[in-house]
């Protein structure tokens, strides 16, 4: 018995060493391939055969470079020999099988299993449309590859190589089925187009100091054709501002309102914005060079298509303001005060920072400062930081002008003032001195007319 374990594993042995590996690949209809062998000793022969060792003979190779390939019409114009690897070009569905290459006494297998990928969704799809993509091996008995599927973030998804999901922004890209067995795993990339709009903040940071992007656009590599195919109906922007009570207003506003057969934006309710006009690469956002506290409020972005469905951006704008009590402009002495404000309440994880010039010194409260009394040391530029966590979120500046209480301007208008004063005198002197001078001479005159009678005496 011990003999004949003994000569059963001696034959094993001899079995391997002649067969030689055997490989598994795996390949789509269609697809090119290159099978290459182990080893490739040099002078030796290369016969390449289908489905068995010995079986059809698909191409040879001899050590002067002679070379030869199959009569078979399904194989014409297929193979090709890059040294003694095998290429087979467009796989149709009745070539995948077992191909063995024979080298001298050395034998490789392969088994060419064909994997089949599904994409049964209509493509581009429309967000909240389901994504239904399947992957699957061909006739293999007892194959124990693993099949799944990788989204375009990398994430696995899927069961048993099966996908259903309401397709969303996230969906759209590149999606690889992978087939995987042991060390050997193979992709095949599946592109799925959503037509859907990029998710973009809740709230957007600006400042009366700094320009205002309100941000919509399609999701890369979505074109304006693709957005048709869907039966877009409109496209519109409104605007529901935020009224002094800190509520927002219950009668949104339209804003802008697309002409799809020009690509040109309607203007609805002014207020100073300008539409981006690059519609065709799918960018819808709004801009203004210096936003304002007027433009507080809720913007929608909304595209409507002719199922009923509506895809829509919401973000809200938050203005940060600084405001100077009494006034920007002071004399020395005079106390000020400086608030920041967004208009609301702040959440507990945002604060505000206050930047001023180097030598001033305040008394600072939650949401503003006072200064006692300015003087020389407090001119220039304030400025107040809004924080949340580590990431600055906007800023605002303001700059006091801070003057002395008799200023070289005002001087100049005092004097100036003066100098006008005394000349008014000095005219007003210089006619009196000729209106009197001329009633004196009208009377010299008069008496030199009408002389009095000799002998007249008064009494």
């Amino acid at each position: 018995m011990k003999n004949f374990i003994q000569s059963l594993l001696l034959l094993i042995a001899v079995i391997v060493s002649t067969t030689g590996a055997q490989k598994e690949i795996y390949a789509k209809e269609g697809q090119d391939i290159t099978l290459e062998p182990t080893s490739y000793p040099a002078n030796s022969y290369v016969y390449w055969y289908f489905e068995k060792q010995d079986g059809h003979q698909l191409a040879w190779l001899n050590p002067l470079g002679g070379k030869g390939f199959s009569n078979d019409e399904k194989w014409k114009n297929r193979l090709s020999l890059t040294g003694a690897s095998l290429v087979i070009k467009a796989l149709q569905e009745d070539l995948f099988g077992t191909f063995v290459c024979k080298i001298s006494d050395s034998i490789t297998v392969f088994k060419v299993i064909q994997v089949n990928v599904v994409e049964k969704s209509a493509s581009p799809l429309l967000s909240g449309d389901y994504l239904s993509l399947t992957c699957s091996l061909g006739s293999v008995p007892q194959n124990t590859a693993e099949i799944y599927w990788l989204s375009p973030q990398g994430n696995r998804e899927g069961n048993k190589g099966t996908v259903y999901i309401q397709a969303r922004s996230e969906h759209h890209g590149q999606w690889d089925c992978v087939v995987k067995k042991n060390a050997n795993e193979k992709k095949f990339p599946v592109s799925v187009t959503v037509v859907d709009l990029a998710p973009v903040p809740s709230h957007q940071y600006t400042s009366t100091d700094s320009p205002l992007t309100i941000p919509c656009s399609l999701i890369s590599h979505v074109s304006w054709e693709q957005v048709k195919k869907k039966e877009i109906e409109e496209v519109q922007w409104h605007f529901a501002p935020k009224l002094s009570s800190g509520t927002l207003s219950d009668n949104p506003e339209q804003l802008f309102s697309l002409d799809l057969e020009k690509l040109t934006w309607k203007k609805g309710k002014d207020k100073g914005l300008s539409p981006v006009y690059n519609i065709k690469n799918g960018n819808l956002s709004l801009t203004k060079s210096k936003a304002t506290v007027e433009e507080r409020g809720r913007y929608t972005c909304s595209m409507k298509f002719k199922d009923g469905r509506t895809l829509e951006t919401t973000v809200d704008v938050v203005v940060l303001e600084i405001i100077a009590h009494p006034k920007a402009e002071l004399i020395y002495g005079q106390q000020v005060n400086l608030s920041c404000s967004t208009g609301d309440q702040l959440p507990n994880d945002m604060k505000l920072n206050w930047t001023s010039p180097k030598t001033s010194s305040y008394i600072s409260y939650p949401t503003h400062i006072t200064v006692p009394e300015v003087g020389k040391k407090d001119n220039g530029k304030w400025g107040c930081e809004l924080w949340q966590g580590g990431n600055k979120l906007t800023s605002d500046e303001i700059l006091l002008k801070i003057e002395p209480r008799l200023s070289v301007w005002m001087l100049v208008i005092i004097c100036s003032a003066a100098v006008i004063l005394l000349l008014l005198l000095v005219l007003a002197f210089i006619h009196y001195r000729r209106r009197k001078k001329t009633r004196l001479l009208r009377h010299q005159l008069c008496q030199c007319k009408n002389p009095k009678p000799k002998g007249f005496y008064r009494t």
